[in-house]
């Protein structure tokens, strides 16, 4: 009885630290469930989310094989599997994994969004469309298939088109936070950073913790010449502890852009180096952008 409760206060907080984008304090608590129950199933494909928001693919794949040999018929591990390839950026494995699931239950809306966001990643617009799309013949108001289909639209510079989705979404739910992050990306595109940041601003009255909107409400009060406060902003993140791979990418890009927008070019090229020296193997195709108009903009002011 004992370990029941001491595995759920452990799990609890594991669970709450992976919120708060510290994977490796949630792994330091999974691992003291595993230590009383070595196959707890629960415990292990939480662990392997951890690792690959870690970047640690081997021992991401360790824990979800372990989960296998305990169960080899379990779908949920196949699910979190393919979210796990997910996070490392392999679509094709992620893809695999998740069809698995679609044998099974081949309307599952869940599996089937992730399986057509693997396909926009890989840039298999048809493929993706076609997805999202079976989706919506079942539930035409399907909230997250409709943020996906925005991004299908705006991938192919279909603004209006995916705005209509978003505006779709605000309808069914007018507090859906990740239509408003859309939106906000969309006006972004558009350099119209008054209705960026007032949608940014929206969301984060639904998520004030969270990163990605922070990042993005500071970078756009650069954008709108508001420097103090967005070099604060930052600064605030900076001191933060979080060490979600995909997040640190997200904040020395938009910090270094912002700094890149203020003038202070050796300050943006030093936070980029420091990423790019942390993560070698780990970068976006924008990040090597970003750092190349940097450098030539450097270049012109000399």
């Amino acid at each position: 009885m004992f370990k029941k409760i001491l595995i759920k206060y452990y799990y609890k907080k594991a669970n709450n630290y992976l919120y708060n984008y510290n994977n490796k304090k949630a792994i330091y608590y999974l691992d003291k469930i595993l230590k009383i129950d070595e196959n707890n199933i629960e415990a292990l494909l939480l662990k392997g989310t951890c690792h690959s928001n870690l970047l640690e693919k081997n021992e991401s794949i360790e824990c979800f094989d372990k989960c296998f040999k305990i169960n080899k018929e379990d779908l949920n591990v196949y699910l979190k599997k393919g979210i796990a390839y997910y996070n490392l950026s392999e679509y094709e494995e992620a893809i695999n994994c998740f069809n698995k699931i679609i044998e099974f239950y081949p309307n599952n809306d869940y599996t089937l969004n992730y399986i057509g966001s693997c396909y926009l990643n890989l840039e298999k617009y048809d493929l993706a469309f076609k997805c999202f799309n079976d989706i919506l013949k079942i539930d035409s108001e399907n909230i997250e298939t409709l943020i996906n289909l925005s991004l299908y639209y705006n991938d192919l510079d279909q603004c209006d088109e995916a705005l209509k989705c978003l505006n779709k979404c605000l309808e069914i739910n007018p507090n859906e936070a990740g239509a408003m992050l859309q939106k906000a990306i969309i006006y972004k595109n558009k350099v119209d950073y008054e209705n960026a940041l007032k949608y940014i601003n929206m969301a984060l009255e639904i998520n004030p913790d969270d990163i990605t909107l922070k990042l993005l409400k500071y970078f756009f009060l650069a954008n709108l010449g508001k420097f103090e406060l967005s070099l604060s902003g930052f600064e605030k993140i900076r001191n933060e502890y979080f060490d979600d791979c995909l997040s640190i990418n997200l904040y020395s890009f938009y910090y270094a852009s912002a700094l890149k927008v203020m003038g202070k070019y050796d300050k943006a090229l030093e936070v980029l180096n420091e990423y790019l020296e942390k993560y070698p193997n780990f970068h976006e195709e924008y990040i090597l952008d970003e750092k190349d108009e940097i450098l030539e903009l450097m270049s012109e002011k000399n």
